[in-house]
């Protein structure tokens, strides 16, 4: 299966990755708390079609590949599980606070393996190809595709910027709460990094050499 994980400016694509998420580069747990926000594609014939989004911003210290996300979601109204088809995962840039430009995404078929643990809050995962990404703030978003009901909805986290936001059928606000996730991946080494390790591994091979010459 093939990630459309594609930057929105280049239009290159990156394939599925088969191997595991490296680190985790930024978190914000799930604080057990039961609270959940809509982000949901209803899939029924005549239903609502994608009348909720969630977005939350993360922040990376120094530039990364990312390679996957990891969260906590669940069922309300009712509170069971369901089948969903796919998961829609986007990466936005930031505009002064807010989700800006669409940078990439991917549309995951299955339920992200879902594990709900006999209850309605459950967890998910997915991983890409690396994306490279500089140091600064982006926003994250996952919208499953699943019939209503039941209202499938992202858990929240007690660690964050309380900025999140939601667009709820047309109107979009700040709900003032932090999502539960994760972003995978790891960081990329500067310059200087490569200068030292390229100088280190010279050194060895000189000494490596004399001893051969000796």
């Amino acid at each position: 299966m093939n990630l459309l994980l594609k930057s929105a400016i280049a239009g290159g694509a990156l394939a599925m990755a088969c191997a595991t998420h490296a680190a985790i580069l930024f978190s914000q747990p799930y604080d057990g708390l039961g609270n959940l926000y809509a982000s949901q594609n209803d899939t029924n014939s005549g239903g609502y079609g994608q009348f909720a989004q969630v977005w939350d911003d993360f922040t990376l210290s120094s530039a990364s590949n990312l390679n996957g996300v990891a969260w906590t979601g669940g069922y309300y109204n009712p509170a069971s599980p369901a089948a969903i088809s796919q998961f829609f995962l986007g990466i936005y840039a930031d505009a002064a606070g807010t989700p800006g430009a669409l940078m990439a995404f991917g549309n995951f078929a299955g339920n992200a393996g879902e594990n709900c643990g006999g209850g309605a809050i459950c967890t998910y995962s997915v991983s890409f190809g690396n994306y490279l990404v500089g140091a600064g703030t982006y926003w994250v978003s996952l919208v499953p595709d699943i019939g209503y009901p039941p209202q499938w909805g992202w858990a929240t986290s007690a660690k964050g910027t309380n900025n999140a936001v939601q667009a709820f059928f047309g109107t979009t606000t700040s709900i003032g709460a932090n999502m539960a996730f994760d972003i995978m991946g790891a960081p990329v080494p500067e310059p200087e990094t490569y200068a030292l390790m390229l100088a280190g591994l010279g050194g060895l091979a000189l000494a490596a050499r004399r001893r051969k010459q000796g």
